[in-house]
C-alpha cells in the first residue's frame, strides 16, 4: 500500500509543478454498491470506489501533453472480477495490493504527448487510436476492442505513435499512419508488432474509412497476419453504420472465417426523447482468435437498446445483448438522475442468461464529474 500512496503523492507533486491556469484536470469519482444472486452463488455481494483522473497540459504552442491514472478499490464480488481479468481485460498492467478488507488498484491509463499543426499531427505515447464508425462492437477497432456490457469503462490505450494529414486543398479528407507495440509487453523481438495506415473522407450525411494492417509474425512458426477493413457511417432519416474486417492468416486457409462484419441503425423519436439502436455482428472465427477477450464468443450476435430521456436530467435505458448461436443473452436495464450538475445517481440491473446457467444483479451508483 505504501507504493501505492508513493505513486500518487509524487503525481500530484508532478501536477503541482505546473500552472494551474494552464492545465486541466478533469474526471470523475464513482461509488457502487452491487448485490445478486445466481446459480453459482446464493447470494453476492461488491463495492468498488473508482476514481478516474485526466490532466492536459499544454507544452508551448502546437504541443500538449495528456495523462490520465485509475485507482480503485474494491471488495467483495467486485475484487474478485477484477482479480479474474487483471492482465486480460479491464485492468491489465495494472499494480494491485490486498489490503485489510479491499484490493486496491493503480492503474496508468493514458501517457502520450500530441503536436498539432494545420494539416499534420503527431501522438505518441500510451493513447488510444480508434477505427470504424461501429455503433456498438466495432470490429474494426481490434486496437482497443469496445465491450457494449460496460458502457461505463474507458477505452484501454496501447503504446504506438500515429501521424496524421490533413490535405489542405481536400478539408475533408484525412490519412493516418500507425505502429503500435507487440501486444506481449516482454516481447523484446517485435514479434507481435502492428503498424498500418487509414485513409477518412466525409462528406455532408457520410463518411467512410479505409484500413489496413500488418502484424508481425508472432514465432517463428507463424506467418505475419494482414488486415483490412471499410466502414461506412450515413446520417439520414436513419443512422446507418456498416463495417467489414478481414484478417489473413497464411498458415491457415482463412476463408469466411477471416471476416468479421457488423450492420447498425439508430433513430431519434419525439423530438429526441426516445433514442433506439440495433446492430448485428458476424465475428469470424479467425477475427475471434486474433481479438481482445472483449468481443463475445461465438459467430453471431445482436444488440439492441432504448433509451428513454424524462428531461435533460433523468433518463432510462433498456436493453440486451444476445448470443443467436445458442440462447445465451444478457438483459438490462439502467436508470441515472442528475441531481445537480456533476452529481449522478444511477441503478443498473443486469441479468445474464443462457440454457444451463442464470445470474442476476443490481448495481446502484453515484458519480462525481468534474
Amino acid at each position: 500500500m505504501k507504493k501505492i500512496i508513493c505513486c500518487v503523492f509524487v503525481l500530484f507533486l508532478f501536477i503541482g509543478s505546473f500552472s494551474l491556469s494552464a492545465q486541466t484536470l478533469s474526471g470523475n469519482l464513482d461509488t457502487k454498491i452491487t448485490f445478486g444472486a445466481g446459480d453459482s452463488a446464493d447470494f453476492f455481494y461488491g463495492a468498488e470506489e473508482y476514481a478516474n483522473l485526466r490532466l492536459k497540459i499544454p507544452a508551448g504552442e502546437y504541443t500538449t501533453v495528456y495523462s490520465a491514472f485509475n485507482l480503485i478499490a474494491a471488495a467483495g464480488s467486485s475484487a474478485n472480477y477484477i482479480n479474474n481479468v487483471s492482465g486480460a481485460g479491464s485492468i491489465g498492467g495494472s499494480y494491485s495490493y490486498i489490503e485489510e478488507n479491499y484490493l486496491a488498484v493503480m492503474e496508468l491509463e493514458r501517457l502520450y504527448a500530441q503536436i498539432s499543426g494545420d494539416t499534420l499531427g503527431l501522438s505518441a505515447g500510451l493513447l488510444r487510436i480508434p477505427f470504424g464508425y461501429g455503433l456498438v462492437w466495432g470490429p474494426m477497432d481490434f486496437l482497443n476492442p469496445r465491450n457494449p456490457l460496460e458502457p461505463d469503462a474507458r477505452f484501454r490505450g496501447v503504446l504506438g505513435i500515429s501521424a496524421s494529414y490533413f490535405p489542405e486543398k481536400f478539408p475533408d479528407m484525412k490519412a493516418l499512419v500507425f505502429a503500435a507495440a507487440p501486444g506481449d509487453p516482454f516481447s523484446d523481438s517485435g514479434s507481435g508488432a502492428r503498424a498500418g495506415f487509414t485513409w477518412d473522407n466525409h462528406w455532408q450525411r457520410a463518411s467512410v474509412q479505409l484500413l489496413y494492417c500488418f502484424e508481425s509474425p508472432a514465432n517463428e512458426y507463424t506467418r505475419a497476419l494482414h488486415r483490412a477493413g471499410v466502414s461506412f457511417k450515413a446520417d439520414m432519416e436513419v443512422g446507418l453504420a456498416v463495417e467489414l474486417l478481414y484478417t489473413i492468416n497464411p498458415v491457415k486457409n482463412t476463408g469466411i472465417n477471416g471476416f468479421s462484419a457488423s450492420v447498425g441503425v439508430d433513430y431519434s423519436f419525439f423530438d429526441g426523447k426516445l433514442y433506439v439502436l440495433a446492430e448485428y455482428l458476424f465475428l469470424g472465427n479467425e477475427t475471434a482468435n486474433t481479438q481482445n477477450e472483449a468481443l463475445p464468443d461465438g459467430n453471431h450476435h445482436l444488440y439492441a437498446a432504448g433509451m428513454w430521456k424524462w428531461n435533460d436530467f433523468s433518463s432510462i435505458t433498456m436493453g440486451c445483448s444476445t448470443n443467436l448461436e445458442v440462447f445465451s443473452c444478457t438483459p438490462f436495464a439502467l436508470w441515472q438522475y442528475e441531481f445537480i450538475q456533476g452529481l449522478v445517481l444511477s441503478v443498473r440491473v443486469q441479468a445474464p442468461m443462457s440454457n444451463n446457467s442464470y445470474s442476476g444483479n443490481i448495481t446502484t451508483g453515484l458519480r462525481v464529474k468534474f
